[in-house]
């Protein structure tokens, strides 16, 4: 268990980068961010969403501050998990691995995202928790617990079947629920596996990126993880989005370096624990700088508005990966959240595509505000 003084430790790491991201950007990042704020806002209602997420997604407060007040929330109970994960492995620095997990970024810049995942993530890396503690302590309870936390998790993203999946490996009694998750999800779960073609987070091979500084974690990576480790990098090299769920893992795997007993008294050894320490709490600041630049820019919002000033009645044609901001500009977009590039037609359009029937308006860094025939 973690000490009183742990904890307050680990809040004021996870408050480092969130105060970084808060105090440089007024405004939330990532697309799809904007989706789940619209909503939460009245301006627009997704359809597909988990019930659980949908009914928690819908009643959030409409401001921005509240909104990263939650998400800070939540990354703090991600990292506490992490932390009692590293705990099962050693007593005493086990706690060092919600550290090393800022080693790569994947998990701060999914925890700054509006999204339903976000509020699976800190359930599943309990459940990961238990499942492991099941491991090491011949207690099959917790199997169970796991198993509970799991279902749960479902209820806000229904990519929690990866990790039923992941744990069937090493445990009968989550094989005995992977058989039925399959038979109904099966179709369901191939589909979203497969990489998408144009969005970087689910392409392949992308995800290696997400997880380099955390690579030396396979080296000393505790055997009872490596069936799920395996699983997980596999879902990684297919889509980008997937590397969050390999990140506690390799943080134990540098956390069992660091507290090997076999290198106390060499100094190599020594210098290089000092140096990954020392860059993974850099890391907490550097990554609160980094999520100043994402999108969306200063610009991109110039850009909406500007779009939606040129109209009568505030509909945009544009790209679909700009329609959640175009919403939550109060303008209606051609399309939003996926699908396929379709032609312009007449009227204002907002891209960064060039258009043989559009002349460009004006131009805002990457984007265009065209004016079609």
């Amino acid at each position: 268990m973690l000490s009183h003084k742990q904890i307050l430790v680990i809040f004021l790491l996870a408050a480092i980068p969130f105060a970084i991201y808060t105090i440089l950007r007024p405004d939330l990042a990532g697309y799809d961010s904007y989706a789940f704020y619209s909503q939460a806002c009245g301006q627009f209602t997704l359809k597909g969403t988990p019930l659980l997420a949908e009914i928690v997604l819908k009643n959030i407060p409409c401001n921005i501050y509240a909104i990263k007040g939650i998400l800070f929330t939540l990354f703090f109970a991600t990292l506490l998990g992490i932390a009692s994960l590293g705990s099962l492995f050693h007593a005493k620095k086990g706690w060092y691995a919600a550290i090393f997990s800022f080693l790569a970024p994947v998990l701060f810049f999914h925890a700054i995202r509006l999204e339903n995942d976000q509020l699976a993530y800190p359930i599943l890396i309990w459940a990961t928790y238990f499942f492991y503690k099941s491991r090491t302590t011949k207690n099959k309870k917790y199997d169970l617990y796991a198993l509970a936390l799991l279902v749960f998790a479902a209820g806000f993203w229904q990519g929690a079947i990866y990790f039923i999946i992941a744990f069937a490996l090493s445990s009968i009694i989550l094989a005995a629920a992977t058989i039925p998750t399959i038979l109904v999800f099966g179709q369901q779960i191939i589909t979203k596996t497969m990489p998408i073609a144009g969005v970087y987070e689910s392409q392949p091979f992308n995800g290696l990126a997400h997880i380099f500084a955390l690579a030396f974690g396979f080296s000393l990576l505790p055997k009872i993880m490596w069936p799920q480790a395996a699983m997980f990098f596999v879902l990684l090299l297919i889509q980008a989005k997937f590397a969050w769920m390999i990140t506690p893992l390799l943080a134990v795997g540098i956390l069992m370096f660091y507290v090997n007993p076999k290198l106390e008294k060499n100094k190599i050894a020594n210098f290089a624990k000092g140096c990954m320490l020392t860059a993974a709490i850099a890391c907490m600041v550097v990554w609160g700088l980094s999520a100043s630049e994402q999108a969306p820019h200063s610009y991109t919002w110039n850009a909406v508005e500007y779009a939606i000033a040129q109209t009568e009645d505030g509909k945009i044609q544009n790209d679909w990966d700009l329609g959640y901001f175009i919403i939550h500009k109060g303008g209606t977009p051609s399309a939003y959240g996926g699908g396929s590039k379709k032609p312009f037609t007449k009227g204002i359009a907002l891209t960064k595509f060039a258009q043989e029937n559009c002349v460009t308006i004006k131009q805002f860094e990457d984007l265009n505000v065209v004016e079609c025939s």
